[in-house]
């Protein structure tokens, strides 16, 4: 008979345990099955190969996840901080933008000023110079007409001084008939052309 028949005939093991005892009761030894567990029956091995399986299990998870995770995680603070520092030279860069051309406004409005600044002292310039123009212009023609008026009121004056000295020439010769010569008739009238002045 070989072994494998041998153990096949074999009875199965029994382990004996002792049940909780009551007061007033005997005590009672109880079949265990070898698949109950017992501290009796619990040894190092178990504890050394948990143990061991712990610390493969702790590997294994360092290299495959923690380390990856910590790699991620760095990488995506770095991003973080890149943005932040990206975000902060936009802002300054920003606040540089907003302060030139507040700068840029300013220029133009003072530049726009000094413009409507001259502009307008151009034209009261070119207006002064205009009125000067339009009282030269005015004198001018003051001048002018006054003096057509003198010439004319001159012209007048000699007119009438002429027909009043021929007038009173004729009076004369109407009240002395054939007394007075051309001659002295052209003097008379000359000398009271002379003479006669109209206000």
């Amino acid at each position: 008979m070989d072994n494998a028949e041998a153990m096949a005939g074999a009875p199965e093991p029994v382990l004996v345990t002792e049940a909780p005892v009551r007061e007033g009761q005997a005590t009672v030894e109880e079949p265990v099955t070898p698949g109950d567990v017992s501290l009796r029956g619990f040894d190092g091995q178990m504890v050394l190969l948990t143990w061991v399986a712990f610390a493969v299990a702790a590997v294994v998870l360092t290299k495959v996840l923690w380390k990856p995770l910590l790699a991620f995680l760095e990488t995506r603070e770095a991003e973080i901080k890149a943005s932040l520092e990206d975000a902060e030279k936009a802002r300054v860069a920003a606040a540089h933008a907003d302060a030139k051309a507040a700068e840029t406004i300013a220029q133009a409005e003072r530049k726009a000023r000094a413009s409507a600044d001259a502009q307008a002292q151009a034209a009261r310039a070119h207006v002064a110079e205009l009125e000067n123009a339009a009282r030269e212009a005015i004198a001018e023609r003051r001048k002018v007409a006054e003096a057509t008026l003198a010439a004319e009121r001159e012209a007048t004056l000699r007119s009438l001084s002429e027909q009043a000295g021929g007038e009173i020439a004729n009076a004369l010769e109407r009240l002395l008939p054939g007394m007075l010569t051309e001659a002295q008739r052209q003097a008379y009238q000359d000398q009271i052309a002379a003479q006669v002045q109209l206000r």
